[in-house]
């Protein structure tokens, strides 16, 4: 079924202009492109291995950051912010290449001139030729098959997002974005494993729903070892073209508390801006969005903060958590040292919405209706920046290793690994 399909996907080319040159082919022939074919898994690492110990073909070994943009819903801008990011790095002296892995919606393909939709091929090594537009490397099943539908049952779609993956010849790229499908689905995981995704920057709106399907969103990329970097709450506010003022439409600051929940620094606002969602033309390109535009100076600061955060992520001190004496003391390994806290000081700390007002901060409980004997049956790890914690009272929470750090300077011992009962 799969070399049917990918065959048939090869024939949509007119037959003269099926070969352009010594070595030209349409994209997704069976003898260039096996590995999906097949049903093979590629290793994760960026440069493969064949039995023989020859290198496969593989177009990730010169990238050097892979940028998963993603979000829990579709509608929320971010094939816009993911093209935007791309030229702003670029534009900031970067090597950048795009991949649109939405196999049933590309949108990489309208949001370019449209001069620069034309058939993909496939290089005389067999790996897919980019297109390009002012020095950025594109590549999305919308210039395979432009103005069609794909009737594609998920296995067969994760098979062609690996090969556009992996078998396209992006050459030197400081960043790779690629521009996932809406959800958590299979595509995510197949990406995750082929790419080795570095980071991930999740896009949202204010509305409560959308933030529901973002914190999903964060919770797979966590289970998956990828750290999301920034969250962007699109179409956040609108700003009057007659009095200049912003309107806060839906109740400003949800995007900001869940990336306070997951304890995410980096979080970003755009408005309602038409010249934002206009098709044909990156925004940031445009001149005059260059000298006016709040949004243009916002993907600078987004482009910027994410370029840093990538080569630090490696070198980052990685926090811990961990319960002992039953679970009536928890342990905070920081770059302090490790430090010891009652559990139930950690748990009178909590800001869920059951504990605190969301937008105020103010406490929903008095201290009397959190047992004294509490103890943490279960810690989890929630990302890079978070960890999930299940009491003996029912209660769960969600703590960002930063308030933990300030719950360990007020609260916290230094701990004493030979503390007697102790056993990590």
């Amino acid at each position: 079924i799969s070399f049917r399909l990918l065959r048939g996907m090869a024939t949509v080319l007119p037959a003269s202009n099926r070969r352009l040159g010594h070595g030209f082919f349409p994209v997704f022939r069976r003898a260039r492109f096996p590995q999906a074919l097949a049903g093979r898994h590629l290793a994760s690492s960026r440069t493969t291995q064949s039995r023989s110990g020859q290198n496969k073909l593989n177009g990730l070994s010169q990238v050097k950051f892979v940028v998963a943009v993603a979000s829990g819903k579709g509608g929320v801008g971010k094939s816009s912010v993911c093209v935007n990011l791309a030229y702003t790095l670029k534009q900031l002296g970067f090597k950048v290449g795009i991949l649109d892995a939405d196999v049933y919606g590309p949108s990489l393909p309208s949001m370019v001139p449209s001069t620069v939709a034309a058939k993909m091929y496939a290089s005389d090594k067999g790996g897919i030729i980019p297109l390009q537009y002012l020095g950025v490397p594109l590549v999305s099943m919308g210039f395979l098959r432009p103005g069609e539908h794909a009737a594609v049952r998920g296995p067969m779609v994760s098979a062609m997002v690996t090969q556009m993956l992996t078998t396209t010849e992006w050459g030197e790229l400081d960043f790779l974005l690629i521009d996932m499908p809406p959800g958590t689905g299979d595509i995510h995981l197949t990406v995750a494993q082929q790419a080795s995704v570095d980071a991930a920057v999740v896009v949202t709106t204010p509305q409560q729903l959308s933030l529901v399907d973002v914190e999903k969103g964060i919770r797979m990329f966590d289970q998956v070892k990828i750290p999301t970097v920034a969250i962007v709450e699109n179409m956040s506010f609108f700003v009057c073209d007659g009095c200049s003022k912003r309107h806060e439409i839906f109740q400003r600051g949800s995007g900001e508390h869940l990336a306070a929940q997951f304890g995410i620094e980096r979080y970003f606002r755009f408005g309602l801006d038409p010249k934002l969602s206009k098709p044909g033309m990156p925004f940031v390109l445009d001149e005059d969005s260059q000298v006016t535009g709040d949004s243009f100076k916002e993907f600078q600061r987004l482009a910027e903060e994410v370029s840093s955060a990538l080569p630090e992520l490696s070198k980052l001190f990685r926090p811990r958590l961990w319960k002992e004496v039953g679970g009536s003391i928890l342990i905070h390994s920081s770059e302090q040292g490790e430090r010891a806290m009652p559990a139930r000081s950690v748990l009178l700390a909590c800001r869920s919405a059951k504990m605190r007002d969301e937008f105020t901060g103010e406490r929903l409980f008095k201290d009397e209706d959190i047992p004294t004997d509490v103890v943490a049956t279960k810690i989890t790890s929630a990302g890079r920046y978070a960890v999930n914690i299940t009491w003996s009272n029912g209660h769960e929470s969600l703590f960002p290793f930063s308030l933990l750090n300030e719950i360990a300077s007020k609260d916290g011992q230094v701990w004493n690994a030979s503390f007697e009962g102790s056993a990590r």
